[in-house]
């Protein structure tokens, strides 16, 4: 893994997040879980400007994380010229901010540390690992200061899954890590995204409801950025057939599991892809 010259931290968004969102953030660049269940359907192993020609995988970490976020927090929060604006960060869009790698370089912690004293409006932590407990005490601390969603994927209630790679973390320790931030008081969601096969819809609805104030269902036909087209480049649906589950494949999944949600959990905590995600 190589340590990547980092000028600038925040990045504008657009496309998917662009609606509820001004900033993202990628400590990481690439994702050690390309092997994992999520490296399957990742969306971003197409970002090619980010890949450039390498296989999927971890590719690096940012330097000098405190002082570039101090920058280009002054510069939106505290301009030379002209007003403040808003600065409602989604962390990450490409890489999970708790890849295995976190454990000993502190990257993301680092960060959190220095948002406690330059808090964003909006802060939304997305990742498969329940690595992120260990930084409970900080999220604590900042969602007393910014708004903060701690929001964990969590695509199926399945363990193994047949036909794909182990997952990063069993669906119900990612719960439980969900359920523990929660118990504090810190607003959590759940993302299904993108939906696989599920054993027993209602009992993950319940089990989701129990560790997060609202879940967001999502199927990669039109979750990935490109209304499938990227996911239908790997070998996702293929898995899904080999699997014996070729009708997950169909968007008429994404309704039928979201009509459950919705019957177990009540309308206004199941929300739906894009729409769903930028609701903050």
């Amino acid at each position: 893994m190589d340590w990547i010259d980092n000028k600038t931290l925040l990045t504008p968004t657009g496309g998917f997040l662009k609606n509820g969102f001004t900033h993202t953030v990628n400590i990481y660049s690439g994702c050690s879980f390309a092997n994992a269940l999520c490296g399957t359907f990742c969306y971003a192993q197409h970002i090619t400007w980010n890949t450039k020609g390498r296989p999927w995988g971890l590719y690096g970490a940012k330097e000098n994380i405190k002082e570039t976020y101090i920058k280009d927090y002054d510069r939106i929060k505290h301009p030379l010229r002209g007003k403040a604006k808003p600065l409602r960060i989604y962390m990450s869009s490409i890489t999970d901010p708790y890849v295995p790698q976190e454990k000993s370089l502190g990257l993301t912690a680092e960060l959190l540390e220095k948002m406690i004293s330059r808090p964003p409006d909006v802060l939304v932590i997305q990742t498969h690992s329940t690595l992120i407990g260990r930084d409970l005490h900080l999220i604590k601390k900042l969602s007393g200061l910014c708004q903060v969603w701690v929001s964990m994927t969590v695509e199926t209630d399945l363990d193994p899954v047949p036909g794909f790679p182990p997952h990063t973390f069993p669906p119900l320790q990612r719960l439980g890590t969900l359920k523990a931030f929660k118990d504090k008081g810190i607003q959590t969601q759940t993302t299904v995204s993108p939906l696989l096969p599920l054993k027993n819809p209602i009992g993950f609805a319940q089990g989701i409801g129990e560790a997060s104030h609202r879940v967001i269902l999502d199927h990669f036909l039109i979750g990935d950025g490109s209304n499938g087209k990227r996911t239908l480049r790997t070998d996702f649906v293929k898995r899904l057939n080999t699997g014996g589950y070729s009708e997950w494949a169909k968007l008429e999944k994404l309704w039928e599991v979201r009509n459950i949600f919705q019957t177990v959990l009540g309308d206004k905590r199941v929300l739906v892809s894009q729409e769903g995600f930028n609701s903050v």
